[in-house]
C-alpha cells in the first residue's frame, strides 16, 4: 500500500482505533464524529493569545498578559467565605494578587508555593489601587513561541474539556502524512497556500495570533476544500443526469394540466400554470431533469408538484416524494389522495415506524404502489421501485446532495424536483445548489396578508390579554418559542416555562415540540384542529407541514434569535383561512438598533424574496447560509460572506475537471476520488463506479 492511500485510510479509520481505552471516546464520538478526520476536522471554537510582559507600564486593564511572579504570601478569609482567596505575589518589585472566588481552595498552596517564581497567565485588572489577576493559569516557558503564547479553545462539554480534545487531535498529527495536493485552481490564485497537513496543524497547534481569522491562509485552504469538495459532489451529480436520457414522454402537457386544474379545489394563478409547464417540459427532454422550484409561503407550489407527478404517473412511471418530517408526510399525502380520489393511482405512506413496511417495499419493488411519500425511510437500501421516474423532494434544504444522489438511484432514469419555501437569494443560489434549473412562484392564489405585530417582553401582559379577548371569540392560536427548555438562563421563552405560565391563564392549551413522537404531536394537532385546544405551545417544529385555516394568530417569543427567512415561515402559518392573520413578535428589551431594524422588515414587507435579500444584507450570508435555512451541509470552515471569491473558485475548477475527466479517471482524478471521500462525498464516488 502506498504512503497517499495509508493516509487517507487512517484518516477515515474509526477514532477507537487509535483511541480504544479512552475514557472519553464515547463523548468524542457523540460530539465530534467517530472518524479521525472528524476529529482533525473539528474547529476550534477560538484562539487566545497572550505576551509575556516585561513591566506594566503600557498594558491596559482587562488585557491578556503573561507575567513572571514571585509567589510572597497566602491570605485565606476563614470566618467570611464571600472575601476570596489571596495570594501576594511580586511582578518586578510591583505587588500584584491573585484572586480566587472559589470554595475549595486547598490545593492552591501546594501549586503556588511561597518563594516560587512562574509564570501565570490572566486579565490583568486595576482594582483599589491594586494590580490583580482573578483564576490565573500556570504557564509552561516551553509552550511559549516569541514570548507569546496562542491557547486553543475548543466548544467543551459536560466531562469533555477543551485540553482533552486538543490533547487527543495533537497526538494524531505523527500519523498524519502530506497528502498529494487535490488543488490546482486555489494555489494559482493563492501562491502561498499551505497544504492539508499543513492547515490542520496550524489551526490545532497556531504559530501565529491570526491562524483561525477567516482570511488566514489556513482558513481559506481548509474552507475551498469543503465548498470545492461540495461543488465538486453537485457537478458529479449533474453529469449524472445529463448524460443519461429521460424515460419517453408522449402525453400533452395542456391536457394533462386542464384536467388536474378540475381536480383541484381552487383556482391556479399563471404562475403555477408557467412553472408546471416548465417542469413538465423539462420532464418530457431528452435529458434528465434537475429543477427547484422556489416560492413565498402559501403560493402553491403543492399544487404544480400534483400536476407534475400526475403527468409521470399517467406515462405509467412511479413518483416518490420526500420530506422531512412526519408531519409534512402526512399532510401531502392527505392532499394528493384528496385530488386522486378518483383516479386509480395506488398510493402509501412510509415512515421509519410504518407497522407494514414490508408489505409497502413489496408493492413498490413489482409496482403495484404507483405513489409513495414518506421521510428518510424512503432512502434506505432495501426500498426498491419497478420504474422510478420522478423524485420530489419538499423543503429541499433539509437535504443534502448524498440525499439526492441516493434517491436518484432508486430509478435508472429519475427527474428529480426540488422544493423550498424559503426563497434563495441571487446572489447565493450557485454556491447552495450549483448549476441547476430554476422555477419561481411570485403570484400567491389567495391575497392572504397577515398583520405583524412588533412588541417588547415587558408589554407581555398586554399581550396575554389580546389573546385572552381573541380566544374567548374561538380563535386559535400559536405560541412558538426558540427552545424545548433551557437550564442555563432564567428566560421563560422555551416551551415547558411558557406552557406552565400560559396553562393557568389557557386551561386549552398544550406543548408540541420535536421531542414528542409522531403519534403524540398528530393527537395535539389533531385536537387543536378539532376545536379541544386553542392554543398551542411550540417550537419551530410548525415551521413546515403545518395547514390548520382557522389558526390566525402567532406568536413569536424572542422574536430577535430567529432569522428573518425563518420568522417568514412560521408567519406563514396562520392567515391561511378567510380571516386576516397576526403576527406577534416579541422581542427581548434593550435590543440594538439593527436588531430592532431587522424585525421592523418582517412589519413592512410580506414578501418572502424581499425579505430573503434584506436578511442576506443586514445579517450576512455567514448567519443566512445554514442548516436550518439553506442546505444540510454544514460548512465548518466556509463562510459564504468571506469566501465568495472561493466559491466562485470551486464551482468554475468543478465544471472544468467533470468536462475533461467525467468519471476521474486520470491520476489527478485518482487523487480527487480520495479527497472526495475525505470530506464525506461517498456517494458521489459510487455514482461514479456506477458509471
Amino acid at each position: 500500500m502506498n504512503m497517499q492511500n495509508s493516509s487517507i485510510d487512517f484518516l477515515l479509520s474509526e477514532i477507537a482505533s487509535i483511541l480504544p481505552k479512552e475514557k472519553h471516546l464515547s463523548l468524542i464520538e457523540k460530539h465530534i464524529g467517530k472518524k479521525i478526520i472528524d476529529l482533525i476536522m473539528f474547529k476550534p471554537k477560538k484562539l487566545l493569545s497572550a505576551k509575556l510582559c516585561s513591566n506594566l507600564n503600557n498594558v491596559k486593564n482587562n488585557e491578556d498578559v503573561i507575567i513572571e511572579i514571585k509567589v510572597v504570601k497566602h491570605y485565606q478569609n476563614y470566618f467570611n467565605k464571600k472575601i476570596p482567596y489571596r495570594i501576594l505575589t511580586l511582578f518586578n518589585d510591583e505587588k500584584i494578587f491573585l484572586i480566587f472566588f472559589s470554595r475549595f481552595t486547598g490545593y492552591l498552596k501546594k501549586i503556588y508555593p511561597e518563594d516560587q517564581k512562574m509564570l501565570v497567565k490572566g486579565k490583568i485588572e486595576f482594582y483599589k489601587n491594586k494590580y490583580q489577576l482573578s483564576h490565573p493559569e500556570i504557564i509552561n516557558r516551553n509552550s511559549l513561541i516569541d514570548n507569546r503564547l496562542h491557547q486553543i479553545v475548543y466548544k467543551q462539554r459536560k466531562n469533555l474539556k477543551s485540553e482533552t480534545i486538543h490533547s487527543i487531535i495533537l497526538n494524531t498529527f505523527a500519523s498524519i502524512s502530506e497528502l498529494k495536493e487535490w488543488n490546482i485552481k486555489l494555489l494559482k490564485f493563492y501562491k502561498k497556500t499551505p497544504s492539508f497537513k499543513e492547515s490542520i496543524v496550524n489551526i490545532h497547534n497556531p504559530k501565529t495570533e491570526n491562524a483561525l481569522s477567516v482570511n488566514s491562509p489556513f482558513i481559506i485552504r481548509l474552507a475551498y476544500d469543503e465548498i470545492f469538495s461540495y461543488q465538486l459532489s453537485l457537478a458529479i451529480l449533474r453529469h449524472n443526469l445529463n448524460k443519461l436520457h429521460s424515460n419517453n414522454f408522449n402525453i400533452n402537457t395542456k391536457e394533462v394540466i386542464d384536467y388536474v386544474k378540475k381536480l383541484l379545489p381552487f383556482k391556479l394563478t399563471k404562475d403555477q400554470v408557467n412553472c408546471a409547464n416548465e417542469i413538465i417540459e423539462d420532464i418530457k427532454s431528452k435529458k434528465r431533469t434537475l429543477r427547484l422550484l422556489q416560492g413565498d409561503v402559501g403560493c402553491g407550489k403543492t399544487a404544480v408538484a400534483i400536476m407534475s407527478a400526475y403527468y409521470v404517473l399517467k406515462s405509467g412511471y412511479q413518483v416518490v416524494l420526500l420530506a422531512p418530517t412526519e408531519l409534512l408526510a402526512k399532510q401531502h399525502y392527505n392532499f394528493f389522495s384528496k385530488i386522486f380520489s378518483t383516479e386509480n393511482i395506488n398510493t402509501a405512506l412510509l415512515f421509519a415506524s410504518t407497522l407494514n413496511k414490508q408489505n409497502i417495499k413489496k408493492d413498490l419493488s413489482n409496482g403495484t404502489i404507483k405513489l409513495v411519500i414518506g421521510t428518510h425511510a424512503l432512502l434506505q437500501a432495501d426500498v426498491k421501485f419497478k420504474n422510478l421516474s420522478f423524485a420530489i423532494i419538499d423543503e429541499q434544504h433539509r437535504f443534502g446532495v448524498e440525499q439526492r444522489i441516493k434517491l436518484s438511484k432508486k430509478g435508472d432514469k429519475v427527474d428529480m424536483l426540488l422544493l423550498t419555501a424559503t426563497p434563495i437569494p441571487r446572489t447565493m443560489m450557485l454556491t447552495v445548489l450549483g448549476d441547476i434549473s430554476v422555477s419561481t412562484i411570485h403570484m400567491k392564489p389567495f391575497n392572504s396578508k397577515t398583520k405583524t405585530i412588533l412588541k417588547s417582553e415587558e408589554n407581555i401582559d398586554q399581550v396575554i390579554s389580546f389573546l385572552n379577548q381573541r380566544i374567548s371569540l374561538g380563535k386559535k392560536v400559536f405560541w412558538v418559542c426558540p427552545r424545548i427548555e433551557d437550564e442555563k438562563t432564567e428566560s421563560d421563552a422555551n416551551v415547558e416555562q411558557r406552557y406552565a405560565k400560559l396553562n393557568k391563564i389557557f386551561k386549552k392549551s398544550a406543548m408540541l415540540h420535536g421531542k414528542m413522537s409522531s403519534s403524540e404531536k398528530s393527537f395535539v394537532l389533531d385536537k387543536f384542529r378539532k376545536g379541544h385546544l386553542n392554543l398551542i405551545i411550540s417550537t419551530v417544529v410548525i415551521e413546515v407541514g403545518i395547514d390548520i385555516p382557522d389558526a390566525n394568530i402567532i406568536v413569536i417569543d424572542n422574536a430577535n434569535t430567529f432569522g428573518l427567512a425563518q420568522i417568514h415561515q412560521l408567519r406563514g402559518r396562520v392567515g391561511r383561512g378567510e380571516n386576516e392573520g397576526i403576527c406577534v413578535l416579541l422581542y427581548k428589551n434593550n435590543l440594538s438598533d439593527i436588531a430592532l431594524e431587522r424585525l421592523s422588515i418582517l412589519k413592512e414587507s410580506q414578501d418572502g424574496f424581499k425579505i430573503a435579500e434584506k436578511d442576506l444584507q443586514l445579517r450576512g450570508a455567514g448567519e443566512i447560509l445554514g442548516t436550518r435555512q439553506y442546505g444540510a451541509e454544514e460548512f465548518k470552515f466556509f463562510n459564504y460572506e468571506n469566501h465568495i471569491k472561493l466559491s466562485e473558485l470551486a464551482i468554475n475548477e468543478a465544471r472544468s475537471i467533470i468536462k475533461a475527466d467525467p468519471r476521474l479517471e486520470t491520476e489527478r482524478g485518482k487523487i480527487l476520488i480520495n479527497f472526495l471521500k475525505l470530506f464525506k462525498k461517498n456517494d458521489a464516488t459510487n455514482l461514479l463506479s456506477a458509471g
